[in-house]
């Protein structure tokens, strides 16, 4: 099997064979190339993010098809993967996407031309819940806001109760979403023996407790937590899912923690809400608009940590969705059924 890596500026060609390489002792032999490989960070996210909503048949892929005579696979992290192209590769079965959405492949003409299609989900699930219990902990503890004030000249210390946060085993996270990131949030939180509340209406009660979690619905969880941790997939269900409404049930002290998807939150909503005093502060790497732009009114809050959409930028989380595709190929190549196929 000949195998294609295309590579880009977020997933070089070069870690994708490091992690694939080893199937060179199956037979398999590699091309490498990288789609936009000069492309600045800013000028490829920009290009990417647009992608989601044009989809592939929207860009150039002369340059990958040129490259596709003889190739039975080939595997891309976010290049497109259009109609045109995939149907100029004649011997092409099969396409690898290195990460765990496909929106960049052109499923229905995969499938129509009888190109099987894997993708890797989870492959960042550990680099954003170490992140998002990272936001969430410096956030509880003020951390961020502790060395701004140190940064400053100023040795701000607080003796009254009051105004003290608590002991992460005293409080109670809600936990939006309840897949890989979600559950690999609650499984960090149980060290501190911290509460957790779930809502996801996908995942059975008993399989939440059985977790070590306690189930509840949206408007209980958000009456409830200290702090509210989404991890849910954006879709026309959930686009702005917090807005005006669930702000109005969070507590005073509460905040809101958001490395998914700008998109699920209502950031008027959120604004508005932190101007009143409705909730403590946020915790966000994730915008509706990236990158923030220099007057977005979420700048100016104290109380407010942000990081520019890096939860799931890890070594490891660069290398994974390949290794995740390495399995599923020795899957196919021994004629077994790749647990990781699009259908």
């Amino acid at each position: 099997m000949n195998v294609l890596l295309c590579g880009d500026p977020q997933q070089p060609s070069e870690y994708m064979y490091e992690a694939l390489g080893h199937l060179e002792d199956r037979g398999l032999t590699f091309e490498r190339m990288d789609w936009m490989g000069e492309a600045s960070p800013g000028e490829f996210r920009n290009v990417t993010m647009d992608m989601e909503s044009l989809g592939p048949g929207s860009y150039d892929t002369d340059a990958i098809a040129e490259r596709l005579d003889g190739i039975d696979a080939l595997v891309v992290h976010k290049a497109p993967v259009s109609r045109e192209l995939i149907e100029s590769g004649e011997s092409l079965s099969v396409v690898g996407a290195a990460r765990g959405g496909t929106e960049n492949v052109d499923i229905d003409a995969a499938h129509e031309n009888d190109i099987t299609v894997l993708h890797a989900p989870g492959r960042n699930r550990d680099a954003v819940a170490d992140y998002a219990v990272s936001m969430l902990l410096s956030r509880v503890r003020e951390i961020p806001f502790n060395h701004a004030d140190l940064s400053t000249g100023e040795w701000s210390q607080v003796f009254d109760p009051d105004r003290l946060p608590p002991d992460m085993r005293t409080a109670t996270v809600g936990i939006v979403g309840f897949g890989h990131i979600g559950r690999g949030v609650a499984r960090r939180l149980a060290g501190f023996e911290t509460e957790c509340l779930v809502y996801d209406p996908f995942v059975a009660d008993e399989e939440i407790r059985e977790a070590g979690s306690e189930p509840a619905d949206l408007p209980d969880l958000l009456a409830e937590a200290d702090a509210v941790t989404l991890h849910v997939r954006l879709s026309e269900d959930t686009a702005e899912m917090i807005g005006e409404e669930e702000f109005a049930r969070m507590n005073s002290e509460a905040f809101l923690v958001n490395t998914a998807r700008g998109g699920l939150v209502d950031e008027d909503a959120l604004v508005d809400a932190l101007a009143a005093d409705e909730i403590g502060g946020a915790a966000l790497d994730v915008f509706q608009q990236e990158p923030l732009p220099d007057d977005h009114p979420l700048l100016d809050f104290e109380n407010v940590v942000l990081t520019p959409h890096v939860a799931g930028s890890t070594r490891d989380a660069v290398l994974g969705g390949p290794r995740i595709i390495a399995t599923q190929l020795a899957a196919y190549l021994d004629d077994e059924t790749p647990e990781h196929v699009v259908q």
